[in-house]
């Protein structure tokens, strides 16, 4: 195979100019990234917004953005970043959950709703999206949807200890606390360290003892 000089490749000037700007691109995202996970976020949001001022920035670097502006307490900002976002690419999940996340910090709770329901019609299997919904259903007082999205999202990852203490606590909402106890047991036992998990046991046992206090003292009335 005969190999090819530099002299003999001939790349138009455009696309030499194109390739440049890109990679110049990539690199004003991947700086604020970096300088972010090192402290310095002021450097960070300063390399982000450079980079996001570029008309072809694709969504995922302005979500970026937008979750950098809500962790430094630029909620506002924030909100306006993740907005940009899901206009730049209205099909981005990921997009649309941190616009959910942004809103709910904000007390906008049916909107941030809204927000992940389309991040999950998106993509069904963004189990962080789906938790997050759950959560959120719950603070509206929506429960039974609130259990149909926690066992969806379980179904996609069942071991997380999180999410089955999040059902037992909706369902002890409910009233269903025999139910909430056999999952927080079970989440007890397989994971000894997290206190939540013994605090709901006690909590739903306490409920269960005086329940049947209650029935057995009725009885003999």
């Amino acid at each position: 195979m005969t190999a090819v000089s530099h002299g003999e490749m001939h790349v138009p000037r455009r696309d030499i100019t194109s390739a440049c700007i890109q990679a110049e691109a990539s690199i004003l995202h991947e700086l604020p990234l970096s300088a972010f996970q090192r402290g310095a976020p002021e450097v960070a949001l300063q390399f982000m917004l450079r980079a996001c001022a570029d008309s072809s920035a694709p969504a995922i670097w302005h979500r970026d953005h937008a979750e950098m502006l809500d962790r430094h307490g630029h909620s506002e900002a924030a909100e306006a970043a993740a907005r940009l976002a899901v206009r730049r690419d209205p099909d981005c999940a990921s997009a649309w959950e941190t616009l959910g996340t942004i809103l709910i910090q904000r007390g906008l709770l049916e909107e941030s709703c809204d927000c992940y329901a389309t991040a999950v019609r998106i993509d069904p299997t963004f189990a962080h999206a789906l938790n997050n919904l759950a959560v959120t259903l719950d603070h509206l007082g929506q429960l039974e949807s609130a259990e149909e999205r926690y066992r969806q999202v379980l179904r996609i990852v069942p071991d997380s200890p999180e999410i089955q203490l999040n059902l037992a606590t909706l369902l002890g909402e409910l009233g269903r606390h025999q139910e909430g106890l056999e999952i927080a047991r079970k989440v007890r036992d397989r994971c000894p360290d997290m206190m939540r998990a013994h605090s709901l046991v006690a909590e739903f046992r306490s409920i269960l003892r005086r329940r049947k206090s209650a029935s057995s003292n009725g009885k003999r009335a």
